[in-house]
């Protein structure tokens, strides 16, 4: 070798090491990538189950509603059925009620202690037709 070549090698040695140490920090932002990259895969696969697990809870809420609203209808025709006039008259017969055959008015005096009179203009009494 020759004394020119000795700096030439050096200086390209030289040049390899410092290509060489610039070399090494770029891994850290390829780890540092490579982390943030699963992160988000895995948010994402964790906000993809929990909307799944929020459909199912607004499915079984649909469900329930719908169960609710039929059962609503059936009550419904139920009470309709047992207010019908024809089914109270048969039951009220069954239990022996019948229409009273005299008629007696019942009264009560308003709120401000003012006595409802008749058109002839004497307060009308409860039971006063029946007392003896």
């Amino acid at each position: 070798m020759t004394a020119q070549s000795v700096p030439y090698a050096r200086g390209r040695a030289a040049r390899r090491s410092s290509v060489d140490a610039r070399r090494g920090p770029r891994i850290v932002p390829l780890i540092f990538f490579t982390i943030l990259v699963m992160a988000v895969f895995f948010a994402m696969i964790f906000l993809r189950i929990a909307l799944d697990r929020s459909a199912f809870q607004l499915e079984s809420l649909e469900r329930q509603i719908a169960t609710e609203e039929s059962r609503q209808l059936d009550l419904r025709l139920q009470l309709a059925q047992l207010q019908d006039p024809l089914r109270i008259a048969t039951e009220a017969t069954r239990m022996g009620l019948t229409y009273p055959e005299d008629r007696v008015a019942i009264v009560v005096d308003d709120l401000m202690g003012v006595p409802i009179t008749r058109s002839g203009g004497e307060p009308i009494q409860a039971l006063t037709d029946s007392l003896p």
